[in-house]
């Protein structure tokens, strides 16, 4: 038996306490230094400025955030890159772009029963004016009709006309069919999907928003578990009035996007891009976002000053409007889009999770686990479509994302979990660039897209955790240093044989019960086709020595096949 193949059996013997000594390799030169670094006191404060504001982008909260992060960055040692000389490795530029349509902004709001009773203000409920809402012009009585969960066509049998309907509808379908096609002047809706647990948290209410329409001139109000059920015993008491008081803003403006850089000293134009958005209201999502990698940007500059770290690749750091700031900074300089080689997106990456409930993951590019979704693989509560084969993205940085924070996790006592591919950040348009993108984020939060998600429910030993895991995978990535390849190459061979372990012992249960033992040896091969070509991804950190390194990815490549035959040779049925 080769070596090679005896390293693989080893390894399925003795796997975890193998799979974490082999991090500690790449992991180690960083840790200490990171840790010590990383200042989480200040990233707290960065999402405590933040989520103070209802961010839309282009709104004064939005601007605000990115002019707050701009002056942290400054303090660190940023440049203006129009500014910067050209041996400045620490830039920045805000980029600016007129947008196509208004912004919006909320100021004000208040809902009372006929009684004068209070149910909601916006001083409360951050998140009771629903987007692009306009205002009443002061305080106003309106006439409601109860139309609960009626369908499109069951609308027609209402009394609409002048009136603000109040259903169990999204915002957005009762403003459509009742306002612009019934006349309707306003709705109130009453929709909180289920995770966030309504009847738990009865003053929550999950952020929406509507069509901007300059002729209606309408609104929308979100209501929560107790405003609805005050709504609904007045109606059951036929007290069919409510006093609303809306104010909002709508103009225009620009849409802006913060790039800033870590510029590589060697190998500038190969990037490992970073991407945090700041629209949203919550404080998790996404000023912990914000707020983590802002720190990141400042404690990596903090190193680089201090000559303790040489990336000779660029870090870039985005902050701006979710999933387009990221896909425009791919897509619209090709030649610089050929030279990125990691994404990584930070959204929802500091909960309190004794609060919100969830836990800390790591959304993984495709992988065969998003075609067969078992054993270790659990889908998060936000789901996510059945992918194929031809969906897979081999690559590496699935099994070093998710090595480096387990390496944290043991170390801090902090849960760390994965899920197959889902999609919904800004780890898509990389991965739609096809370029290798993973995300950080939490889920499943009590607290999402409600404006129950305020600064008490971010953690600073989460921001921490996740801020010093993020660093620490950037400079192994950027920095270069001799052997990672080939440490990295010894990270994924014992990954891979954990991973064939528990795949054949799942198979061959499933054989064992009668299962179809051609599907679960397809289910196999796939996963070792998928090992193979990551394997082979390796090559593209340029290896010091490329002579010795491709000869021990061949002898890795040779101990799979091996393990591969091995391995299906036992899956029969018994």
């Amino acid at each position: 038996m080769k070596r090679s193949l005896l390293f693989f059996v080893l390894i399925a013997l003795f796997s975890f306490p193998l799979s974490g000594f082999q991090v500690d390799r790449l992991v180690n030169p960083y840790y200490e230094l990171v840790d010590e670094t990383f200042n989480k006191e200040s990233a707290y404060n960065t999402v405590s400025f933040v989520e103070k504001y209802f961010r839309v982008v282009g709104n004064s909260g939005f601007d605000k955030s990115i002019y707050h992060v701009v002056e942290k960055l400054k303090a660190a040692g940023y440049v203006e890159e129009n500014k910067a000389k050209a041996t400045d490795r620490l830039v920045y530029r805000i980029e600016k772009r007129a947008l196509k349509n208004p912004t919006w902004e909320p100021v004000s709001g208040s809902l009372k029963l006929a009684s004068g009773e209070e149910i909601l203000n916006f001083k409360s409920n951050f998140n009771m004016i629903a987007i692009n809402s306009y205002g009443t012009n002061g305080e106003k009585e309106f006439d409601i009709v109860y139309v609960g969960d009626s369908k499109a066509n069951e609308l027609d049998n209402y009394d609409i006309k002048g009136k603000v309907i109040v259903g169990e509808n999204s915002a957005g379908f009762l403003f459509r069919e009742g306002v612009q096609k019934r006349g309707a002047v306003g709705v109130i809706s009453y929709r909180i999907p289920a995770y966030n647990q309504a009847s738990k948290h009865r003053n929550s209410i999950s952020f929406t928003g509507i069509p901007r329409d300059p002729e209606a001139k309408s609104f929308a109000i979100l209501a929560s578990y107790n405003a609805y059920d005050k709504i609904s015993n007045a109606i059951f008491e036929d007290k069919y009035g409510l006093k609303i008081e809306l104010e909002t803003k709508i103009y225009e403006s620009e849409e802006l996007t913060l790039v800033a850089e870590i510029r590589g000293s060697k190998m500038p134009e190969e990037r490992f891009v970073f991407s945090a958005h700041v629209q949203e209201p919550g404080a998790n999502d996404n000023a912990s976002g914000v707020g983590v990698l802002a720190e990141v940007a400042s404690s990596t500059a903090k190193l680089l000053k201090e000559a303790k770290i040489d990336p000779e690749r660029t870090i870039t750091y985005l902050f701006g409007d979710e999933i387009t700031s990221t896909r425009r900074f791919i897509q619209e300089d090709p030649e610089r889009a050929k030279h990125i080689k990691w994404g990584m997106s930070l959204d929802m990456v500091g909960q309190n999770t004794d609060l919100t409930g969830g836990t800390f993951l790591i959304e993984k590019m495709p992988d065969p686990g998003a075609i067969w979704v078992r054993g270790v693989e659990k889908h998060s509560e936000w789901g996510g479509r059945p992918l194929q084969k031809k969906d897979l993205k081999p690559h590496y940085f699935n099994d070093l994302t998710i090595g480096v924070f387990e390496r944290i996790g043991l170390e801090k006592d902090w849960t760390v979990k994965f899920n197959p591919f889902e999609g919904g950040s800004d780890h898509v348009p990389f991965l739609s660039g096809n370029i290798p993108g993973v995300l950080l984020w939490h889920f499943t939060d009590e607290f999402y897209h409600t404006d129950g998600d305020r600064l008490d429910k971010v953690s600073k030993e989460t921001m921490h955790n996740v801020g010093i895991g993020a660093m620490i995978i950037s400079l192994i990535l950027t920095e270069n240093k001799p052997m990672v390849t080939d440490k990295l190459l010894l990270l994924l061979s014992t990954k891979a044989a954990i991973r064939m372990t528990g795949e054949a012992r799942l198979s061959q249960d499933i054989v064992s019960e009668g299962g179809d033992v051609a599907q679960e040896k397809d289910i196999l091969n796939t996963w070792f086709d998928y090992y193979s070509k990551v394997f082979e991804t390796t090559l593209d950190l340029n290896p010091t020595n490329r002579e010795a390194f491709m000869k021990n990815l061949e002898d890795t490549q040779s101990a799979l096949t091996q393990l591969r035959w091995m391995t299906l040779s036992r899956i029969k049925k018994e």
